[in-house]
């Protein structure tokens, strides 16, 4: 029974809840959006950067943005002051908007894990809940603020991750190796779904990455591109010292970030120490992904640094398929997870990541750049035979109609 052929004519109603900037967040849009084009009604509640409540609507989804920004610091009580702010109201409008038309099924996305206690009233009344975990708690803070497992503040972390998955029906993971650490940290395997950050074919149609300028001379613009959260354990400040290598050897050479975060003055700061300004250029905050494809479609490399620790080991980032499905040539520093998926060794993984190292890929690339775009041809046929955004997207839905429906949910991988 599809969403559109309830017994009563009506549509299934599911309500999505995430700390996020919907516009900006592609995980969160594809889910939505997936839901709503098969005849799903949609609610999403997020952040909004002002002072009072905002009901739009972006294609078909009911966006309901409270006024709650996203907090970015070093400040572990304000960002929990800023999550529990969202959670009440987030909670509040939740069960407000079930008692009024009941929801069939709540999908809560992190962080924080504990995010899914705005679902609670709901379950309580009968909805289904999904917690769609985006990333491992314990190992975002170990890395954060440079804490041991064993540090009092990760076990809490840890227990909090355990009881916000038992309130939950069903677990996405974002990552089969971020399932696998989940299900070492306790939670059950049967409880939990592999639900990849692929992007949306219909928006990122595959193609050759061969701008019409490609670079013959060294004065000739080659442009890096990085688009995304901006946070020390990702390494860009690592990215900029490396331009800063090749500035002689390549005058042409452009960095273009796209994003906002906490690592954001220190690295303005770091361009006019390195006198960087006009090589390396900045974005002016987020910006939706329709947005910026121009600019991605027409960067020759992009560069993705990450520091090598237990949260970025089991990262796969979206930013890294996008690349991948426009067929733009990505560096990338090596870690579990990029090697489950792509294999041990490729000229275009940073095995090293120090601004030296990282310099003599870019130039590896920038010299060797139809080498690079054939790598990147193969790792793209290679890993979009196995995994497709349809495919996936198909299990999210049936996910979402067995639990509505009451029935066995099985879980995917």
């Amino acid at each position: 029974m599809t969403a559109r052929n309830m017994p009563d004519g009506s549509s299934r109603r599911i309500a999505m809840v995430a700390y996020t900037h919907y516009s900006t967040d592609p995980r969160c849009r594809r889910e939505a959006e997936l839901a709503r084009a098969a005849g799903w009604e949609v609610e999403f509640y997020a952040l909004r950067s002002g002072a009072e409540r905002r009901l739009r609507e972006l294609a078909g989804v009911h966006l309901i943005e409270l006024p709650v920004d996203r907090y970015r610091g070093e400040s572990t009580a304000a960002y929990l002051l800023s999550y529990l702010r969202f959670l009440f109201r987030a909670a509040w409008a939740v069960a407000r908007a079930h008692e009024r038309r009941r929801y069939d099924v709540v999908h809560v996305d992190t962080m924080p894990d504990f995010m899914v206690l705005a679902a609670l009233w709901p379950r309580l009344r009968g909805a289904k809940v999904i917690l769609d975990m985006h990333d491992v708690m314990p190992e975002i803070y170990m890395s954060k603020f440079g804490l041991p497992a064993t540090h009092p503040r990760i076990r809490l972390i840890k227990a909090q991750e355990l009881a916000s998955a038992r309130l939950a029906h069903h677990v996405l993971a974002a990552t089969h190796t971020e399932a696998e650490l989940l299900v070492a940290h306790g939670l059950p395997a049967a409880k939990l779904s592999v639900l990849l950050n692929l992007p949306d074919e219909a928006l990122f149609a595959r193609r050759r990455a061969i701008p019409d300028d490609l670079p013959q001379r060294p004065e000739d613009e080659f442009r890096l591109i990085y688009h995304g959260t901006i946070a020390p354990r990702l390494g860009l400040d690592l990215g900029i010292r490396a331009v800063g290598l090749l500035r002689e050897r390549f005058p042409g050479l452009r960095f273009d970030i796209i994003g906002e975060g906490d690592q954001l003055p220190e690295l303005h700061a770091l361009v006019d120490s390195l006198d960087l300004t006009g090589a390396v250029r900045f974005s002016d905050g987020f910006r939706p992904i329709e947005d910026i494809l121009p600019t991605l479609v027409r960067a020759h490399c992009a560069l993705l640094p990450s520091r090598q620790d237990a949260s970025t080991d089991i990262m796969l980032p979206t930013k890294l398929l996008e690349y991948l499905a426009l067929g733009v040539p990505a560096l990338v520093s090596t870690s579990g997870t990029i090697r489950h998926y792509f294999g041990e060794e490729s000229p275009l993984q940073l095995q090293e990541i120090t601004p030296e190292r990282i310099a003599e890929r870019i130039a590896w690339v920038r010299e060797h750049w139809q080498e690079a775009e054939r790598e990147t041809r193969r790792l793209q046929e290679s890993f979009f035979a196995r995994y497709t955004w349809s495919s996936h997207g198909a299990s999210y839905l049936a996910l979402i109609e067995s639990l509505a429906a009451g029935g066995a949910v099985q879980s995917f991988r």
